[in-house]
């Protein structure tokens, strides 16, 4: 087992780990479309409504228009990509609130503002009472005079 150290504010290390960016987003702007349409055909009744508007297209087994299932077919998946781009922006957004949130970090003895997102491993953060913590930290000290520290 290979032993890891870590040391406070090396600015060395920080190609080592992954940054503290958030990302809870599902899609790009490139995998939007093919990722979407294989989520949506995973479900077996849109396989078999695809099937029956591909055989629909064969004017020798149907006497039906094609445009009166692939009509409601395509509004149908339109409707349902549309949401899961509106529930993706909005992740995007509240990912990108979270990101650029300020924190304060202490830096060769000075305390200074930066972006949770900058946040690398070894930095020292510095919380005051009821602030959110921004990434996992290891407790190195408190106000309290027992030295107790409560998390919710």
């Amino acid at each position: 087992m290979m032993k890891r150290f870590v040391y406070i504010n090396d600015d060395s290390s920080q190609d080592l780990y992954c940054d503290n960016r958030i990302s809870n987003r599902k899609y790009t702007l490139w995998n939007f479309l093919p990722k979407n349409l294989w989520e949506q055909f995973r479900r077996f009744m849109n396989q078999y409504f695809l099937l029956i508007a591909c055989l629909q297209l064969w004017s020798l087994i149907t006497p039906v228009n094609p445009a009166s299932t692939w009509g409601p077919l395509i509004i149908i998946f339109a409707v349902s990509a549309t949401k899961e781009a509106w529930d993706d922006y909005n992740r995007y957004l509240s990912d990108k609130q979270a990101n650029e949130k300020e924190v304060w970090v202490v830096k060769d003895g000075i305390r200074k503002h930066i972006q949770a997102q900058d946040i690398h491993v070894g930095n020292i953060v510095w919380l005051r009472e009821n602030d959110e913590v921004p990434c996992d930290l290891v407790l190195i000290g408190t106000s309290e005079p027992q030295g107790i520290c409560y998390v919710e």
